[in-house]
């Protein structure tokens, strides 16, 4: 289970915002992103989408021709 949570740093813990279901002495693996750099992080993901061209395209059905496309040896 991969979740991202909200928490605030304080005396040296983590406290999340909202409940986690989590038994006690749970071992977890924390990315710690100040929420600063929240907006930066969403920005830099949506640069990289437009780069890969996911989500700007107008065709709907991209398999639709497949089938009908002419493949060549390179």
């Amino acid at each position: 289970m991969s979740k991202l949570i909200t928490a605030i740093y304080e005396g040296g813990i983590f406290k999340p915002l909202q409940d986690i279901n989590l038994r006690d002495h749970q071992r977890v693996k924390l990315q710690v992103i100040p929420e600063a750099e929240t907006s930066l992080v969403e920005s830099q993901k949506k640069a990289l989408l437009e780069i890969a061209g996911i989500g700007n395209s107008s065709l709907t059905d991209v398999a639709r021709k497949h089938n009908n496309v002419e493949q060549t040896d390179t």
